[in-house]
């Protein structure tokens, strides 16, 4: 063959592969909705402190509305599993509370969070487990398997 035969044919086989090859890759979109650290909250994202500091904003803040014991068990499992504890964070600081959301400082909301996975029984940890929306969105809510 050819040297310039085969220049012609790689050319041609490596541009009819870039559609191919692009398509393989992952788009942009979906690589930003895949963590690059795949935690969930099995992986003791919180502190017993930080728990008992959500107890007790939740009984300050919450209790008049809500009773513990909807955010345990199956309760919480079916409503928030396959979800990201930044999905929980924005929920709760975008519409809690109902007579004033939004009220609570960030890192009350993250308190409360973990008062919720202590009381599921959630493996503790020794650090409070951030209030920071982005780094919740990486921490993924799965079922506890205790």
């Amino acid at each position: 063959m050819s040297r310039l035969l085969s220049r012609r044919l790689f050319a041609a086989v490596t541009i009819a592969a870039v559609p191919l090859i692009a398509s393989m890759q992952p788009s942009a979109t979906a690589a930003a909705a895949q963590p690059s650290d795949p935690r969930t909250i099995l992986d003791r994202v919180f502190s017993v402190a930080q728990a008992e500091r959500g107890e007790q904003r939740f009984k300050q803040s919450c209790s008049s509305c809500h009773r513990a014991d909807e955010f345990a068990g199956s309760a919480f499992s079916e409503r928030w599993e396959a979800q990201t504890l930044g999905d929980l964070f924005a929920y709760i600081s975008d519409s809690m509370p109902a007579d004033d959301p939004g009220a609570l400082k960030p890192e009350e909301y993250a308190n409360v969070i973990a008062f919720f996975l202590g009381q599921n029984g959630y493996p503790v940890g020794t650090d409070d487990l951030p209030a920071d929306a982005a780094v919740l969105k990486q921490i993924g809510i799965v079922a506890n398997p205790k």
